[in-house]
């Protein structure tokens, strides 16, 4: 083997799997107290994604995340801290969905006020509801990318709200025309993008139940 990593066990703190590997990964073997556990030959198999059972540990899944290509462990379905691909790490990158969020409701708010100009009160009401809306998108970009998952569910839950308030709206008639559409449109786009990673915030709120890993500068030794 040409290389060694710790992989730490986040539902079993201080405990950790340790993997050796050949270059290009075409032989992995992994141990636990010293013990050999199981071994993997062929890259294929760990790109697809395959599973070793162990008495002790339950099932342990091996995958080769692409970009970059890293090994990563699951051991009964919980990601290792220092997984490239660990939920938390993948819930950071979705913050950008959110600075996205927070442009467009700058742009409809603004078309919104420009709307209702000259309505008085009733401006005012637009003025503080697009504001609130877009403070809520620039604290759910801030606290993602950080890794909060109430952040997530914050964002997620005001966005859905206001699409439906939408939708209602331009269904029942009340306001209509082909940019308000548009919008709608794109609204509904996005609420499709939310849902879909609903189950990236969920993984993280469950990983990070025991807490978080600091020491993430596990570097790979040669042996």
């Amino acid at each position: 083997m040409d290389f060694e990593k710790k992989y730490p066990i986040t539902q079993q703190p201080g405990d950790f799997v340790t993997i050796q590997w050949t270059r290009g990964y075409k032989a992995v073997d992994l141990y636990y107290k010293n013990e050999l556990i199981g071994s993997v030959q062929g890259a294929g198999k760990l790109k697809a994604g395959t599973t070793i059972t162990d008495t002790v540990l339950g099932t342990i899944g091996l995958k080769l995340s692409e970009k970059p290509v890293m090994l990563n462990v699951i051991i009964d379905g919980y990601h290792s801290p220092v997984n490239v691909s660990h939920p938390v790490k993948e819930l950071k990158k979705i913050a950008t969905l959110f600075w996205l969020l927070a442009v467009f409701s700058f742009i409809a708010g603004a078309f919104e006020i420009g709307v209702f100009s000259g309505t008085g009160a009733l401006q005012g009401m637009i003025i503080l509801i697009n504001g609130l809306i877009l403070i809520t998108y620039f604290i759910s970009a801030v606290f993602v990318g950080r890794g909060k998952t109430w952040a997530y569910y914050l964002g997620f839950s005001v966005f859905t709200f206001f699409t439906l308030m939408t939708l209602l709206v331009l269904l029942s008639g009340f306001m209509w025309g082909y940019l308000l559409y548009i919008f709608q449109a794109f609204r509904i786009a996005a609420l499709g993008v939310l849902i879909f990673n609903l189950k990236t915030a969920n993984a993280a709120r469950k990983h990070q139940r025991y807490g978080s890993f600091n020491d993430t500068q596990l570097l790979d030794t040669t042996l």
